[in-house]
C-alpha cells in the first residue's frame, strides 16, 4: 500500500470517526430543548406584559423590573450555585436547575400578586447560571472532542428558537387562553424536556458509550479525561480575559436590544415594524448558529473575526439608516438588512465565546463556564442601563455607541486573539471509553 492510500485511509478513518451519530445528534437536541424552555420562561413576561400588569394591578414598569431584576440575580448567584451544583454530578445539576424551572412556572400559573411573580422569576433565576455554565460542557462531552463548537452550536440553537418561535409562541397562546395557562402549559413542557434530559445524559440505566476523542469529565469532581487538555488545566488569565471581551460585546448588543421597539420605530418612522424586523432578527440568528456550528470546529479565530465583523456592520448599518433620506421604504428595507446581519452575528457569538473558553479551560470547564454566564448577565444588566441613559438624548446614540463599543472588540480579538486555535488534527484520539454524567 503506498503512502499517499494509506494518508486517505487515515482522513477517511478520522472523518468517521468525528462524525456526530444519529444518538447523539438526538441527545443534542435534547439538550438544546433545555435551552430552549429556560429562555422562553426568561422573556415570558416581554409580550404578555400589559395582561400580567392589569390582572396583578401594577404598572407595565413594575412588570419590566422581572426582566432586569431576573438578570442582576443570575449575575450575583450564578458562581457560588455553579460551585454548589459542583458537589453532585453534572447531569444532576442540570436536571435539578429544569425542576426548580418547572416550579418557578407553576408558581407564576397561580400568581395572584405581583410578590409571588417575583417569587417565581427569583427561583428560575437562581438555577439559570447552573443551566447555562453546564450545557455546553455536558454537550462536549456527546461529540468527538473535534466537533465541540458544532455540538455548543446545537445546544444555543435552542435559545435561538426560543427568539423566533418561543418568545411569539407564549405570547400568541397567552393571548387566547390567558398567560397563567400559558405559564402552566409551559411547565408541562419543562418537565417532558426534563425526562428526556434524564435519558440524554444517562443518568439511570446502561452506562452511555461517549464517542472516542470526547472531552469527559463528569462535572462534579471535575476529572480530567486524560486529553491534553485535561492534563494542562485551566489557563485562567486568557479566559478571564475572553470573558471580559464577551462581556463588552454582549453589553454593546443589549444598548441597543434592550430598546429595539423604541429604535428601529425611529429609523423607519413606523411604529408596525417591530413585529417583523423582530422575526427577521430570529430567523437571520438561527442561519447565524447554523454558519457558526460549520467552521467553529476548524477556524475559530477566523470565525470570531467575520462575526464580530459583521456585527459592527449590521449596528453601524442601522445607525446609517436612520439619517438615510427617501421614504419609509427605503429606511425599512436598510434597516431590515442591518438587523438581519446584526441578529446572525449576535446569535453567532455566543457559541465562539463559549467553545473558546471551554477549550481554554480544560478539564475546568464548569467554573469557567459559570464565570462567562456571570459575565453575560453583567453585560444585559450594563448595556440595558447605559442604553437607558442614552435614550434620553437620542435614540440615535444607541446604535452609534454600540458600533464603537463592537469595533473595539473586533480591534482586540484580531490584534490579541483571545480565541484560542481549533486542535490539529493530528492530536492523539482518546479511546472509547464508558461514562455517566
Amino acid at each position: 500500500m503506498s503512502g499517499e492510500t494509506r494518508a486517505r485511509d487515515r482522513i477517511g478513518e478520522t472523518e468517521i470517526r468525528d462524525r456526530i451519530d444519529a444518538s447523539a445528534a438526538a441527545r443534542l437536541a435534547v439538550l438544546a430543548s433545555a435551552t430552549f424552555v429556560y429562555v422562553t420562561f426568561e422573556v415570558f413576561p416581554v409580550g404578555l406584559l400589559q395582561d400580567i400588569a392589569r390582572d396583578l394591578d401594577v404598572s407595565a414598569g413594575r412588570v419590566g423590573l422581572l426582566i432586569s431584576g431576573y438578570a442582576v440575580v443570575a449575575a450575583v448567584v450564578t458562581v457560588p450555585t455553579v460551585a454548589l451544583a459542583a458537589r453532585v454530578s453534572r447531569g444532576t445539576a442540570l436536571v435539578v436547575s429544569l425542576l426548580v424551572l418547572v416550579v418557578a412556572e407553576v408558581l407564576a400559573g397561580f400568581a395572584t400578586s405581583f410578590a409571588m411573580m417575583v417569587v417565581s422569576r427569583v427561583a428560575a433565576a437562581l438555577t439559570h447560571g447552573v443551566l447555562w455554565s453546564l450545557i455546553a460542557p455536558a454537550a462536549a462531552t456527546l461529540v468527538p472532542r473535534r466537533r465541540v463548537g458544532t455540538a455548543t452550536a446545537a445546544v444555543f440553537g435552542g435559545s435561538t428558537l426560543a427568539a423566533i418561535a418561543g418568545s411569539p409562541g407564549t405570547t400568541l397562546v397567552g393571548e387566547l387562553i390567558g398567560w397563567r395557562a400559558t405559564a402552566l402549559l409551559l411547565a408541562a413542557a419543562t418537565m417532558a424536556v426534563t425526562v428526556g434530559l434524564v435519558w440524554a445524559l444517562g443518568l439511570y440505566g446502561p452506562a452511555r458509550p461517549t464517542p472516542a476523542g470526547a472531552t469527559v469529565t463528569d462535572g462534579g469532581a471535575g476529572e480530567a479525561d486524560g486529553t491534553g487538555a485535561g492534563r494542562r488545566g485551566a489557563h485562567w488569565p486568557r479566559v478571564l480575559a475572553l470573558c471580559a471581551v464577551a462581556v463588552v460585546l454582549i453589553s454593546a448588543h443589549f444598548l441597543s436590544y434592550t430598546y429595539f421597539a423604541v429604535l428601529v420605530t425611529d429609523v423607519t418612522g413606523a411604529s408596525g415594524t417591530t413585529v417583523g424586523l423582530l422575526a427577521v432578527f430570529g430567523c437571520a440568528g438561527a442561519v447565524g448558529t447554523w454558519l457558526v456550528g460549520r467552521y467553529n470546529d476548524t477556524v475559530p479565530q477566523r470565525t470570531a473575526s467575520v462575526t464580530i465583523a459583521v456585527f459592527a456592520v449590521g449596528v453601524g448599518l442601522l445607525a446609517l439608516a436612520s439619517v438615510l433620506g427617501g421614504g419609509v421604504l427605503a429606511r425599512g428595507t436598510a434597516a431590515a438588512v442591518a438587523v438581519a446581519l446584526w441578529g446572525g452575528a449576535f446569535a453567532a457569538a455566543g457559541p465562539v465565546f463559549q467553545t473558546g473558553v471551554m477549550r481554554l479551560a480544560g478539564p475546568e470547564a464548569d467554573r469557567a463556564s459559570s464565570v462567562y454566564v456571570t459575565g453575560f448577565q453583567i453585560g444585559i444588566a450594563s448595556g440595558s442601563a447605559l442604553g437607558a441613559a442614552l435614550l434620553g438624548r437620542s435614540a440615535l446614540w444607541l446604535p452609534v455607541t454600540s458600533t464603537v463599543l463592537v469595533a473595539l472588540v473586533l480591534l482586540v480579538v484580531l490584534v490579541r486573539r483571545p480565541v484560542p486555535a481549533a486542535e490539529a488534527p493530528g492530536e492523539k484520539d482518546d479511546q472509547h471509553v464508558e461514562v455517566r454524567l
